[in-house]
């Protein structure tokens, strides 16, 4: 007989809050992408034909369909960044299409008989109806894992989940908002000097509206201003001193103005606010120009950061794991022993000795357990982490080489308590000297 159930909707809030500001950046960039173009030269003739197939689907609004096709061939080229773009446009479209308002609820599905049913088809029934927003974020998370340098999946991710952390533009007065938004509309027409004029009356509105002071610097960098953008910068960057942007906005500042060794300092300073793609990607500039060289040995990673709880419905995205099968199988191990920050329980250090768990950051005993796992088998992408494990730089190599999002806890209990261990990898192992 099947069970009553019973549907109680509590409003938490009736208003879906935007996911990203720069959603109509990325529509926009996707719609070029979906063109197919860009994308059918790269791959083989199957391959092409279901881009094809996916491109029929798209304009039928069948997006659901048509990002599980695109999943398919994201496995076949996971190093695709084109095919990755693509990826994200068709799940913005389902998210935008498919994700209604009551999604922001809180539901709760009850059965008559047991209360543990309940709570189960709760977490159902509510995943269900976010399924298109866990998608799309996913779409940006994979695609920020799976593609080295990909400046602005790392950029949506660290704007959504870590920039709230620090700013709350909600709290700003609405007078200083107001100015900002015509500061915009007058920057985006290129009439810099409106902008400047603006920006600054949107500050002394609120100063604790740090962007005025940011986009007052980056109106004067618009107009080859660099040094007087730079002033603006460190100002907005002792106002925010843990959000990126205002380190890589005067970085560039400086790189124009031709001040490479500052440039280059400011930049190693960046990876211990957070260890960003496009800093990399200035990284490899900046050292390319030099006597030296960025030697970053960045992997494809193959399944998700191992997470005690799965707040964000990661989900396994290839089909074969290959040897990160071993990294997961490691997670299940050590659950009971980590925090849902993946940091080793102190009631926990003396189950952890009884099960030779030593690592106090999970993702570090996930890859150790990995390359323990595959010691003899033949996979050149695990040669560099060995050597690091073997240099006692597994941790900083793992949680700044190769960060990701989901590590953020982890990474900054390192830059805590390790940033000797930090800056000698900088130092001494992502930056060498040319040969």
């Amino acid at each position: 007989m099947a069970k009553e159930l019973t549907i109680y909707c509590i409003f938490e809030s009736i208003m879906v809050k935007q996911m990203f500001q720069s959603n109509i950046k990325v529509l926009a960039m996707a719609t070029l992408i979906l063109t197919g173009y860009a994308v059918s030269a790269q791959l083989d003739d199957q391959s092409s034909k279901s881009l094809k197939k996916i491109e029929r689907y798209y304009k039928k609004e069948k997006f659901e369909k048509a990002g599980i096709l695109m999943k398919e061939l994201l496995n076949k080229y996971p190093l695709n960044k084109n095919l990755w773009e693509y990826y994200q446009g068709v799940m913005f479209k389902n998210y935008a299409k498919n994700y209604i308002p009551m999604s922001d609820l809180k539901i709760e599905v009850k059965s008559e008989d047991n209360d543990g049913d309940t709570e189960e088809l709760t977490q159902q029934f509510n995943y269900l109806l976010k399924k298109p927003l866990y998608d799309y974020n996913n779409a940006i998370y994979y695609a920020a894992t799976s593609t080295p340098y990909n400046a602005q999946s790392s950029i949506m991710l660290r704007k959504k989940y870590i920039d709230p952390l620090y700013y709350d533009e909600s709290l700003i007065n609405v007078r200083s908002k107001a100015y900002y938004q015509r500061a915009e509309a007058e920057f985006n027409a290129k009439n810099y000097e409106k902008a400047i004029s603006l920006y600054q009356q949107s500050y002394d509105e609120d100063t604790s509206n740090y962007k005025a002071l940011l986009y007052l610097g980056d109106t004067y960098f618009a107009m080859d201003y660099f040094g007087k953008a730079a002033e603006y910068f460190r100002k907005a960057m002792k106002k925010q001193p843990l959000l990126t942007e205002p380190i890589k906005f005067l970085a560039d500042a400086l790189a124009k103005k031709g001040d490479k060794e500052a440039a280059l300092e400011l930049v190693k300073k960046s990876l211990l606010i957070y260890p960003e793609e496009s800093m990399y990607i200035l990284l490899y500039k900046l050292t390319s120009e030099m006597d030296t060289k960025m030697d970053r040995n960045w992997v494809l990673r193959l399944a998700p950061t191992a997470n005690i709880i799965d707040y964000y419905h990661r989900n396994q995205f290839y089909a074969d794991e290959l040897h990160f099968s071993h990294y997961r199988d490691a997670l299940a191990e050590v659950k009971g022993l980590y925090d849902v920050n993946g940091l080793l329980r102190d009631e926990k250090l003396l189950d952890a000795a009884k099960l030779n768990v030593t690592d106090k950051y999970l993702e570090v005993h996930c890859w150790r357990k990995m390359l323990k796992s595959t010691l003899y088998d033949d996979i050149p992408a695990l040669d560099y982490a060995r050597q690091m494990e073997s240099e006692g730089m597994l941790e900083p190599y793992l949680l700044v080489g190769l960060f990701n999002v989901d590590l953020y806890a982890q990474y900054r209990d390192l830059v805590k308590n390790n940033e000797v261990a930090i800056d000698k990898y900088i130092n001494d192992y992502l930056i060498i000297e040319n040969l």
